[in-house]
């Protein structure tokens, strides 16, 4: 290895910004997984009582396809932020703290908004079965 292909100190900022976003997404698809499903479960149990065999079996292929699609949408969501990051890692902005915080706010927002949008569809499309509305279920989602 060369002195002018060496790992510099430059490089690792832009590897902290990648690794962030990357944290970001790993948070989402999880959190979010776990969290759209406990949701959309209990307001279909409140929905619909008891479900049958027929119905507990959709149910664990649904939560299954939730652990694929979830993670797949967060990881979607950490690309489309990830110039954000890489613009906050910029020598020209990596030298002022409040700037680069400035910038990277908008970063982790863009990469939590995809988990975010996902599970707000489910919990409005797949919670309130036959127009049931679960309690605590603010008006404004769609059923």
């Amino acid at each position: 290895m060369t002195e002018r292909n060496a790992p510099g100190t430059g490089d690792v900022p832009w590897a902290a910004g990648c690794g962030v976003m990357a944290v970001v997404a790993l948070i989402c698809a999880m959190l979010g997984a776990f969290l759209d499903i406990v949701l959309v479960v209990r307001a279909q149990r409140h929905c619909l009582g008891e479900l049958d065999a027929g119905e507990g079996l959709a149910g664990f292929v649904w939560a299954a396809s939730r652990l694929v699609v979830l993670p797949v949408v967060a990881c979607g969501s950490a690309l489309a932020s990830l110039p954000i990051s890489l613009i906050a890692h910029l020598p020209r902005f990596a030298g002022h703290g409040w700037l680069k915080a400035v910038l990277l706010a908008p970063a982790v927002l863009v990469a939590v908004a995809g988990p975010a949008a996902a599970v707000l569809y489910d919990v409005a499309s797949g919670g309130g079965a036959g127009g049931c509305v679960p309690p605590c279920r603010p008006a404004w989602p769609p059923l």
